[in-house]
């Protein structure tokens, strides 16, 4: 008798996430797991995700424990928790941290997928976006942060307002896949959960992304070169930030005919850029049929402080500026304040123990400029300079 192997649950909240997730839906037919939250009502009656929870209108604490019983039952067959939304908002910059408490409280590993507020939306929505991040690091093993202003070249643009969120929620999108990617690959090419925390579990930390997906006999190639012209991959200033990063994330998922020879240039490529001291943890996976593309992930995160997890889940709980969540008098489950105080009274429910890291002193890289060498840029990679081709192998 085969056990049933728990889902991973992806939870898109606010109106931000909602769209994120249909999206996902539309694209991946038939996907499970999925369920958004929303104090919209017309968002949600018209989202095609099956699996909802409606947050009364008014008092986000009081809408927050009106709902805890049924998110509790919605988490707990789950093996990980993925939150996405976008930050600025008052609903999903309040319900994003508690959740993900409620999610921690009980032993969950809890990765969260978030994007900022672009720079016209206004300076009050986004310091209660940078004050909502701060609280979710302090609470999940790891948060994807997309950067809408970098995401757009942080330049005025001739671009439709509605184009630059339809671009910031395919990025989300695309980083949810790579993550809950990484979680279900198996077997001794895998990203383990203690990797994701170490790049994305840095207090202060910025995120960079990569995404490229091809087909074709080409397909690393193509794959490889859009993932590295990603916008999200550029620190201004300083040229890719694969350079800054001490630890990247490489993952490919595509057909069972993906070769090692594939997997290594990519790694080689990265390698190259990034510096040999660069710490890159590679994931696999390649179950799908011969017709499906390529796809290739990076993620890397630059700057912030190092901190062990048993610190980070010790810190204070959460205080939005929004109401926060008060106590029933019949309290079956506790508001986010109370459920985060386990966390410190049970190490043995820790799902991650002191990061154990290895230490890397990295040079600086003060010079932005191109190396160029008998007229050629280096910084191209090689096989793109030489206009050198990568087949992959005969299907039989």
């Amino acid at each position: 008798m085969n056990k049933k192997q728990p889902s991973r649950l992806i939870v898109g909240i606010g109106n931000a996430g909602v769209a994120v997730l249909d999206l996902l839906s539309v694209e991946n037919p038939g996907m499970k797991g999925l369920l958004v939250v929303n104090n919209d009502s017309e968002s949600l009656s018209s989202s095609i995700v099956a699996d909802r929870l409606t947050v009364p209108e008014g008092d986000l604490g009081d809408g927050f424990l009106s709902i805890d019983d049924e998110f509790g039952n919605a988490v707990a067959s789950a093996s990980a928790v993925l939150l996405c939304g976008g930050l600025g908002g008052e609903t999903s910059s309040f319900l994003l941290p508690a959740l993900a408490i409620r999610a921690k409280s009980v032993g969950l590993p809890t990765l969260a997928c978030v994007g900022m507020p672009f720079s016209f939306e206004g300076k009050q929505k986004r310091d209660l976006a940078l004050e909502a991040l701060a609280k979710l690091r302090t609470v999940c093993d790891g948060v994807a942060v997309i950067d809408n202003d970098q995401l757009s070249g942080g330049t005025p643009s001739t671009s439709a307002v509605g184009e630059a969120f339809q671009l910031s929620d395919r990025t989300l999108i695309a980083s949810l896949l790579a993550l809950q990617g990484m979680l279900a690959t198996s077997g001794p090419v895998k990203i383990t959960r203690s990797d994701l925390h170490a790049v994305l579990g840095v207090p202060g930390s910025s995120t960079h992304f990569g995404f490229g997906s091809s087909q074709g006999s080409n397909r690393l190639h193509e794959a490889l070169e859009r993932a590295l012209k990603g916008p999200l991959l550029s620190l201004p200033g300083k040229g890719n930030a694969l350079r800054e990063a001490k630890t990247v994330l490489l993952f490919l998922r595509g057909p069972k005919d993906l070769s090692f020879s594939e997997v290594q240039l990519a790694v080689a490529e990265i390698e190259r850029i990034a510096g040999e001291r660069c710490l890159i943890k590679v994931g696999v996976k390649a179950d799908g049929p011969p017709e499906s593309p390529l796809e290739l992930f990076i993620t890397a995160s630059s700057g912030g402080t190092v901190q062990t997890v048993a610190k980070t889940n010790e810190s204070k709980p959460f205080s939005l500026t929004a109401t926060e969540p008060r106590e029933r008098p019949e309290q079956e489950h506790p508001s986010p304040e109370k459920t985060a105080k386990p966390l410190k009274k049970s190490p043995s429910k820790q799902m991650q123990g002191t990061l154990d890291l290895d230490s890397y002193q990295r040079g600086r890289f003060d010079k932005s400029e191109p190396t160029i060498v008998g007229g050629e840029d280096l910084d191209v990679p090689t096989f793109l300079r030489k206009g050198i081709k990568i087949t992959t192998p005969a299907r039989h």
